[in-house]
């Protein structure tokens, strides 16, 4: 017998908004805790398209009573915890990121705060994401977007294709829905991450549910006892072993979302197994209180992630039970009251609940913009070191960094680097976004030396010609090809052109061992067309790299290798600001000795150059960035990276003006050692390290 109200839902929503909170606070185990969000998603579609299908047989269906019930269930709680979470963004963010944080309220409040997280951080999962108090709106977009257009739809399907057509058209809509977002995941990750074409299935899997539930008519108690306990593997499975590295949403996504599915189903009818332990008391509260404890939760994390970095035992445990704190006097006093106590005219609803809440962010967004975040909070010297964090090179040299066209890179009176006053370009800059990070350094040895350049940078692509099938795996089942496709376009470059210099920079480690952090050592591998392992991506970068160096040679330039700069980490970019800022202890500095280890295999690799080109100049920034026992966040009170790995270009300058000062001006070495390789074999080593 069918159930009016279903507690095992509401425990179904506390193991979804429990999965989100401890993959948020970091406990181990729960790496794809995320999917929780999905399991939510497909709840949403089931209750609100059950909402609506009831109220069109009875021809009671209204838009306005549909979205004004929407603005009194969502804006309450929603608009309380901005408010707070704005009172302490004033005491804690710093100006830039304060500015940041309003604007984001305002999209929230707009239902569009996925396409303001899409295009403003570097991912759901990158480190910066982890300290935006209202990352997690982007979820409520979604669903907010899919309520706007899917009455809408609905009505006109069943109002033009008939009940039964549209129910199967559904289906189909369905399949093409899981294609786009598979599609999605593998090849534009964060769009498909944040925005609603790439999540519909999910939202449209509890609508088909709801659509077809009585076509599905009522299961035996045995086949809805094992749906249960299929629904719960299918939700806890990939919770335990997906992980921010996994192609999301697509495929992955579609398993916890079938799950939540079977369970829904299965519970409407039987009491099985699953639906029993979904109605335990304490699982039914957690439900209760879901989407306040999901409101209240990551903005408490944000600020601790802000302010101190990683989470321990001890912090999880705190910030779980204030989320649950807060959760509960949410649910009690806020979301209770205006559900079922206090009454507004239509037209009070709307202008209380939504209009008077935009205007307030709207009024705080001007303020913050025109007192630049509040600056006078904060002392000059920390302003200038946070100011200082945001001149990066994505912003600076837009269209030279990860051009539109692949294969048409911009040119030298587009990408300037050095001197301007000369109709030579004297110098090439090619490689990755480890490069685009550097041009700060090299602009001021070029300026120094009295040479023209220009950089071609782009994304995990360095400069390795003739290797066949060479390419990087970003993610999981994705092959980025780009080395091998711009690497040709280079070669007839320097070929053509009369450089004196080219040069080879990259994130060289990564290309050896894969992301520094754990369980991501084999993404970015280089590799030809076969499995990757130690051997075979040095033996990938050696090969390529000597076919570089030698086309170089022959061209008549000097090859120019930049060693790469110490990986710092996610937590260290701006932890001298912070220790300032929040008047903390800490060490902002990583051991030289892990940053050689970690780049040693590397210098082999340049030693092995040098035996058959013997005159490459190398650049080592580590010579100025660390000292003999660490490497340094910051000098001079300038932070030198923007994140974890790439240096700020104002930090990037100021190592090119330290390395001058200290070891000379390498673009000041004679030309003409390096006419060909026979020729480079018999003069001595020019390597600078």
């Amino acid at each position: 017998m069918e159930r009016d109200y279903r507690s095992d839902i509401d425990g179904l929503r506390a193991i979804a908004v429990l999965l989100v909170l401890l993959n948020h606070v970091g406990v181990s185990g729960f790496g794809g805790g995320f999917i929780g969000v999905d399991v939510f998603f497909v709840i949403s579609g089931f209750l609100i398209t059950q909402n609506i299908a009831a109220q069109a047989e009875r021809s009671s269906f209204s838009f306005t009573r549909f979205y004004l019930n929407r603005i009194k269930r969502l804006m309450p709680a929603l608009t309380v915890v901005i408010f707070c979470t704005s009172i302490a963004a004033f005491f804690v963010l710093l100006p830039n990121d304060l500015i940041g944080f309003s604007r984001s309220a305002l999209f929230s409040y707009f239902g569009l705060s996925n396409f303001y997280f899409w295009k403003d951080t570097d991912g759901y999962f990158s480190s910066s994401s982890h300290e935006v108090p209202l990352l997690h709106t982007w979820s409520l977009a979604v669903e907010e977007q899919y309520y706007f257009v899917w009455p809408l739809l609905f009505l006109l399907g069943y109002r033009l294709l008939g009940k039964r057509l549209f129910n199967w058209a559904i289906l189909a809509v369905l399949v093409v829905a899981i294609v786009i977002s598979e599609l999605g995941a593998l090849y534009k990750p964060l769009s498909a991450y944040y925005l609603l074409p790439t999540r519909a299935f999910e939202l449209l899997i509890g609508s088909a549910l709801a659509m077809h539930w009585r076509t599905l008519g009522s299961p035996g108690k045995h086949l809805s006892t094992l749906a249960g306990l299929a629904g719960l593997a299918l939700i806890l499975i990939p919770a335990l072993v997906l992980d921010k590295a996994s192609p999301f949403p697509g495929l992955n996504a579609l398993w916890p979302c079938l799950g939540a599915a079977l369970l829904i189903w299965s519970g409407g009818h039987h009491r099985t197994v699953a639906s029993q332990l979904l109605s335990l008391r304490p699982l039914v509260f957690i439900g209760l209180i879901s989407y306040s404890l999901y409101l209240w939760h990551w903005p408490l994390i944000a600020f601790h992630n802000y302010v101190h970095g990683k989470i321990t035992a001890t912090d999880q445990i705190m910030l779980v039970s204030i989320s649950l704190a807060l959760a509960y006097l949410s649910w009690r006093f806020v979301e209770q009251p205006f559900r079922t106590q206090i009454k507004f005219k239509p037209q009070n609803t709307f202008a209380f609940l939504y209009l008077l809440p935009v205007l307030m962010t709207t009024s705080f967004l001007v303020v913050a913009a025109k007192l630049e975040g509040f600056a006078s909070r904060y002392d000059s010297t920390l302003l200038t070191m946070d100011k200082n964090v945001k001149e990066v090179f994505p912003k600076l040299r837009a269209g030279c960094f990860n051009g539109a066209d692949l294969l048409n890179p911009l040119s030298a009176d587009q990408c300037k680097l050095g001197v301007q006053d000369k109709k030579e370009v004297d110098v090439l800059l090619v490689g990755d976004s480890h490069a685009g990070a550097i041009t700060g350094m090299i602009d001021v040895m070029l300026k120094e030396a009295n040479l023209r350049g220009y950089d071609i940078t782009r994304s995990n692509t360095i400069y390795l010609p003739d290797v066949a099938g060479v390419h990087v795996n970003p993610r999981r089942n994705h092959v980025d090809k780009s080395i091998e496709l711009t690497s040709p376009v280079i070669s007839n470059l320097i070929e053509k052109s009369q450089f004196k210099y080219v040069i080879l920079s990259g994130r060289w480690a990564m290309y050896l061992y894969g992301l520094n952090e754990p369980g991501m050592t084999d993404f970015y591998r280089i590799r030809p067309d076969a499995p990757s392992d130690d051997f075979i991506a040095m033996n990938t970068l050696q090969t390529g790299l000597q076919n570089a160096v030698a086309k170089i040679v022959a061209s008549g330039a000097t090859p120019v290798i930049i060693e790469d700069v110490p990986e710092m980490g996610e937590d260290l970019h701006r932890c001298d600001i912070k220790k300032l800022a929040f008047e903390l202890d800490g060490d902002c500095s990583i051991p030289v000795v892990a940053v050689n280890e970690r780049q040693k295999d590397f210098d082999t690799i340049i030693d092995n150059l040098n035996k058959v080109h013997p005159g490459i100049v190398v650049i080592d920034p580590k010579r100025v960035i660390c000292d003999t026992e660490r490497c340094y966040s910051s000098l001079e009170n300038v932070p030198l990276y923007m994140d974890g790995d790439h240096l700020n270009t104002v930090g990037s300058s100021l190592i090119g003006r330290k390395y001058i000062t200290a070891y000379g001006n390498p673009f000041k070495v004679p030309q003409g050692l390096l006419q060909t390789s026979n020729a480079a074999s018999s003069q001595s080593s020019t390597v600078i390290r």
